[in-house]
């Protein structure tokens, strides 16, 4: 037989004590979300735009020479300039 002194582990009825359960650990603070960095154009856009520039620069170079060559060929006029009437009708000297 059991002792009076002594209670039994089976015998939890008549114990008056609760048994707190164990708490719960803190959730950790949620880290800030960074947003996203806006993507910008990439590397392949200035490429290709500077192709285009390239390109648009030796066609400009190679149709200025042939417009050189077509004027370069040709004799400069040998006509006189004609001579202009004084202006303001009044003596040569400049004086008003």
């Amino acid at each position: 037989m059991a002792k009076k002194g002594k209670k039994r582990r089976d015998d939890d009825e008549d114990d008056d004590r609760e048994v707190e359960a164990p708490k719960p650990k803190p959730r950790p603070a949620p880290r800030p979300v960074r947003p996203a960095a806006p993507k910008g154009p990439g590397e392949p856009v200035y490429t290709v735009m500077a192709a285009v520039t390239l390109l648009a620069m030796l066609v400009g170079c190679a149709l200025l020479y042939l417009d050189h060559e077509d004027y370069g060929k040709q004799n400069v006029p040998t006509e006189k300039v004609p001579a202009l009437p004084p202006l303001g009708g009044g003596d040569a000297k400049g004086t008003a």
